[in-house]
């Protein structure tokens, strides 16, 4: 893959797992798959005891001829100003590793491996097994698109997980075989768990931090994002919709100055809303719309003070995507205000 060229489904995909599997590793440290324009198929984002370490990163799916990787990557020219090149594939064998960190090239893969050297941090793991083809079939369960709401709706509901799956399924707006599969996955990962009969979150942070990451690159896409802009100068034109990013981020916390404007609807972009707000496509026009992909009854279960706001979950996740150091304290201020807590 060159770098020029947007991630695959499948090297997508390994980049995701190898970033679930850097946290179950590390236990106390996480990664999240990052955009950037810099150089780079893709880049991760590493939060290591408070620090934040971006990595640009190349990702090989598959690990059979990860070795012409390694010459590749030791052939190419060190820029002064970024990160050494890290590789990210389904699994580093330990000959291979070996060779990696004597070339000091950092590594991650799917299983947990990892060779990270730098002033912020250092990290060696090796020779963690690769795993298995029905591990991960069990871990898509869950983190496919429409297992994505499942979980959203479970982090966004206070007590839904002790619900009737046919009550998630609604608050989900999935088919009922859908919770059977995303429940039995989520319990087989431990992070929903039976507790004196009653299933519970066992992990909130985890699964906020699962959710968040895999958002961008599995549901978000699914979502029809369209781009405008808007001659509206009033900011009181798009009551129809739910408001996200940026502007949903000033409207919770009032620390940010909001550059774009996110919105999530439902039914679709109608023409009152196109006329209200005076909007023309535009390629990178500061105004989003995509779909809403909840139900929107499951609003009233939310118990939010603005109702004009998405739930703070999707805000804070829209805000770490963006990658804008100026969004970093703002998010940790979401995270703190409306999601570290279990609610009530």
């Amino acid at each position: 893959m060159t770098q020029s060229n947007r991630p695959t489904a499948a090297e997508q995909q390994a980049l995701t797992l190898a970033c679930q599997a850097f946290a179950d590793a590390t236990r106390h440290y996480q990664a999240a798959p990052h955009a950037s324009t810099k150089n780079g198929d893709a880049w991760i984002r590493f939060t290591i005891a408070g620090k934040r370490i971006d990595m640009p990163v190349l990702i090989k799916a598959g690990a059979h001829g990860a070795n012409a990787i390694v010459n590749r990557m030791v052939s190419q020219p060190a820029h002064d100003d970024a990160r050494p090149l890290m590789l990210v594939t389904q699994h580093v064998t330990p000959k291979l590793a070996e060779s990696l960190i004597a070339a000091n090239i950092p590594f991650l893969d799917t299983a947990g491996n990892v060779y990270l050297q730098e002033p912020e941090a250092t990290i060696m793991i090796v020779g963690r097994a690769q795993p298995t083809l029905n591990r991960t079939d069990q871990t898509s369960r869950s983190t496919t698109p429409k297992g994505l709401r499942v979980t959203f709706a479970l982090l966004t509901r206070p007590g839904l997980a002790q619900e009737p799956y046919r009550t998630i399924a609604a608050q989900s707006a999935v088919a009922l075989n859908t919770v059977n599969l995303a429940m039995d996955d989520l319990m087989e990962r431990g992070l929903v768990v039976v507790k004196g009969g009653q299933r519970v979150i066992a992990d909130r942070r985890r699964l906020i931090e699962d959710w968040v990451t895999l958002y961008p690159t599995r549901l978000r896409p699914k979502l029809g994002s369209r781009r405008f802009i808007s001659l509206r100068k009033e900011k009181d034109w798009y009551s129809e919709a739910r408001v996200g990013g940026e502007t949903g981020a000033d409207m919770l916390t009032h620390e940010i100055k909001p550059a774009s404007l996110t919105l999530y609807v439902h039914g679709g972009i109608t023409p009152n809303l196109m006329a209200k707000g005076l909007l023309r496509p535009a390629n990178v026009g500061h105004v989003e719309i995509l779909d809403a992909f909840w139900p929107e009854k499951a609003e009233a279960g939310w118990n939010l003070p603005n109702r004009e706001v998405v739930h703070p979950l999707l805000v804070y996740a829209d805000l770490i995507m963006s990658g804008d150091d100026r969004h970093r304290a703002v998010a940790q201020t979401l995270y703190d205000r409306y999601l570290a807590s279990d609610p009530a």
